[in-house]
C-alpha cells in the first residue's frame, strides 16, 4: 500500500495525473499565449475564442475532461481507471498536435502574475476539494484538473480580472516614471506617427534620415502600444537624445489619446487611413477620428504632416489650430508632391517638387509606391528640421528594406518578395503591381486580409481578382480564411489546377518548388499570426 492505495492503484492515478496535467498545462500557456498575443484585451481574445470555437480541435481537452468527470462520479473506481485509460489513448495524439508557434509566449512580469494567479485558483480549488470531501488527495488533485481543464480558456481572463487593480498600479507607476524622465528633456523633438498601415516603415525611415545629424531614439519594431512606448522611454531614451520618434497603435476610440497623453507628441505624422481594425473600431468615422487623435493632441504650435492622397486624411476638418504640411502622390495640390516615379528590381526613383516648385531627384532601393509616401513623409520632417538637402538624398539613397516589408530576396534560381509582416488593401495591390514587373512567372503565397469588419469578403475577392490578373501560380494558406480570394479567382476564369491550398506556409513554398524550378518571382503576401491560425 502507497498512501493507501495499492500499488496499481497508486501508479494509474500519477500516470494519470502527469498525462492529463501535461495536457492542461500545454492547453493552459497556449490560452496564455492568444491572451499575451491580443493585448490582455478581452473583446479581442473572445473573437478569437469565437474564430477557434469553430475547429473541432477545442473540443479535444473540453470534451475529454468532461467526460473524465462523469465517469470519475459513475462508476466505481477500479472500473474508472480503464476506462480512463482508453480515453487517454484515443484523444492524446491528436491533442498533443499543436503547430509550430511563430511568436512563442513570452514570460513577461505580467505573464507570470497572470500565471500565478492561476495557480493560487488551482491551489484554493485542491483544498476545497481536499477537505470539504471524503475524496484521497490523489482523486482530489486528478479532480481539480478536470475541473480547470472544462474552463481552461476562461482561466487567463479570470485572473486577469481579478489581478485588474494590481495591474493599473503597475501600469500607472511606469507611466509616471516615463513622464518624469520626459519632463527631464524639454528641448527633446517628440514626433508621433499613426496610421491604419505604413506607420512602422515610416518610423524607421524617419529614424534613418534623422540620425545622420540627430541623436534619436525610436521605439523599436512595432512597440506601438502604452506599455511599449513607456518601455522604451525608461529603458532606451538618453540624456543626449534629440528627438523621440514614437509609433502609435490603435485597435479602439481613445487609445491614440492614451498615447499622446504619455509622449506628448509636438509633431504628428498620419501616413494613411484604412479599414484596418473595422472589426474592433466599428465605422470608418470612428477609424477617422481615433487616428486624428494625434493631431488634435498637438500643441497649436506644432506640426502635422499629412498624406493628403487618402480620401479619410484630406476630408477631415482638423479642430486644432495646428500648422499643416501635406503630401502625395496623385493630388497635385499639395506641399510637397512626388512625380515622375520609375520602378525596377533595384528600387525606385522619384522627383519630389517643394513648395517653392524646386524639384529634387531621389533614389531609393524600397519597393512599392507606398514607401514613396513613407519617404516623404520622412523628406518633410528632415526639412522642417533644417537638414541640408544633399545629406537628405544621401539618406534615401542609403535606406534598408526592413524586414518582412516589401523586402526582395534573390536567389539562385528564384526571387522572393518578402512582405509577410501583414497586408492591407492598398499594401497587397502594391506588392502586387510590384510583383507584375518581374519578368518571370509570378507566384503568390498568402492567407489573405484580416481585422476588416464586415468588409473582409468583399476585400478579399476583390483581392482574388486581382491575383488572377497578376499572378501565375496561387497558394492560398488556410482554406477558410481564403475562401474569398479563392472565389475571386474563381470567378476571374483563374486555372483552379494553379490554385494550391494549404495550412502551412512552409508546405506551400514547397509546392511552388515542384511546380517550378527555376525563373519564378514569389511574393509572400502576409502571415498570420498564430492566434488567426486555423489550428491555433
Amino acid at each position: 500500500m502507497i498512501f493507501g492505495l495499492s500499488l496499481m492503484e497508486f501508479s494509474v492515478y500519477v500516470m494519470l495525473i502527469l498525462i492529463i496535467g501535461g495536457i492542461f498545462t500545454k492547453c493552459y500557456l497556449h490560452a496564455v499565449q492568444m491572451f499575451q498575443i491580443e493585448h490582455y484585451a478581452y473583446d479581442h481574445y473572445f473573437n478569437w475564442f469565437k474564430r477557434r470555437i469553430k475547429n473541432d480541435s477545442i473540443y479535444v481537452p473540453l470534451g475529454l475532461s468532461v467526460t473524465l468527470l462523469v465517469l470519475f462520479i459513475v462508476f466505481t473506481k477500479g472500473v474508472f481507471l480503464w476506462i480512463v485509460l482508453t480515453i487517454i489513448a484515443l484523444a492524446i495524439i491528436p491533442q498533443l498536435e499543436f503547430k509550430k508557434q511563430k511568436k512563442p509566449l513570452k514570460y513577461t512580469a505580467r505573464a507570470r502574475r497572470l500565471i500565478a494567479g492561476n495557480v493560487l485558483l488551482f491551489a484554493i480549488t485542491f483544498l476545497v476539494l481536499l477537505y470539504a470531501t471524503d475524496l484521497h488527495w490523489l482523486y482530489s488533485l486528478l479532480c481539480t484538473i478536470l475541473i480547470h481543464n472544462v474552463g481552461i480558456y476562461l482561466l487567463p481572463v479570470a485572473s486577469n480580472f481579478c489581478l485588474t487593480p494590481i495591474e493599473y498600479l503597475d501600469h500607472q507607476k511606469y507611466i509616471k516614471q516615463a513622464n518624469a524622465k520626459l519632463k527631464k528633456n524639454p528641448f527633446l523633438t517628440r514626433v508621433g506617427i499613426t496610421g491604419s498601415y505604413g506607420k512602422t516603415s515610416t518610423k524607421f525611415i524617419v529614424d534613418h534620415l534623422l540620425n545622420k545629424q540627430f541623436n534619436t531614439c525610436k521605439t523599436p519594431n512595432s512597440y506601438n502600444t502604452p506599455m511599449g512606448v513607456t518601455k522604451t522611454v525608461n529603458n532606451h531614451l538618453k540624456n543626449i537624445d534629440q528627438v523621440f520618434i514614437c509609433e502609435m497603435g490603435a485597435c479602439r476610440k481613445g487609445d491614440i489619446k492614451e498615447l499622446c497623453d504619455i509622449a506628448k507628441p509636438q509633431i504628428g505624422i498620419l501616413t494613411a487611413i484604412g479599414p484596418q481594425h473595422l472589426d474592433t473600431m466599428g465605422t470608418m468615422t470612428d477609424i477617422q477620428n481615433t487616428k486624428f487623435e494625434l493631431i488634435e493632441s498637438l500643441p497649436d504650435d506644432g506640426l502635422a504632416i499629412l498624406n493628403y492622397d487618402n480620401h479619410y486624411i484630406k476630408t477631415y476638418k482638423i479642430r486644432n489650430k495646428v500648422k499643416t504640411i501635406t503630401y502625395g502622390i496623385d493630388e497635385e495640390h499639395v506641399d510637397y508632391r512626388a512625380k515622375d516615379i520609375e520602378y525596377n528590381d533595384k528600387g525606385c526613383s522619384f522627383t519630389v517638387v517643394y513648395p517653392n516648385q524646386e524639384e529634387v531627384r531621389f533614389k531609393t532601393k524600397l519597393l512599392g509606391k507606398h514607401n514613396v509616401y513613407n519617404i516623404l513623409a520622412g523628406i518633410i520632417l528632415a526639412e522642417y528640421l533644417k537638414l541640408d538637402v544633399n545629406k537628405i538624398k544621401h539618406a534615401v539613397n542609403t535606406l534598408k528594406p526592413i524586414d518582412h516589408r516589401l523586402e526582395l530576396k534573390a536567389f539562385e534560381h528564384f526571387n522572393v518578395i518578402d512582405d509577410a509582416f501583414n497586408s492591407n488593401p492598398v499594401g497587397s495591390s502594391n506588392a502586387l503591381e510590384i510583383l507584375d514587373s518581374f519578368n518571370t512567372k509570378k507566384v503568390i503565397i498568402t492567407p489573405g486580409m484580416i481585422e476588416l469588419g464586415e468588409k473582409q469578403y468583399e476585400m478579399n475577392y476583390e483581392f482574388g481578382e486581382k491575383i488572377a490578373r497578376v499572378c501565375d501560380f496561387v497558394v492560398l494558406v488556410g482554406r477558410k480564411q481564403t475562401k474569398p480570394i479563392y472565389d475571386g479567382l474563381v470567378a476571374s476564369k483563374f486555372p483552379s489546377d494553379h490554385i494550391y491550398i494549404t495550412n502551412d506556409f512552409e508546405n506551400g513554398f514547397e509546392q511552388v518548388k515542384t511546380y517550378y524550378q527555376k525563373d519564378y518571382t514569389i511574393l509572400i503576401e502576409n502571415d498570420l499570426p498564430d492566434n488567426y491560425n486555423e489550428r491555433s
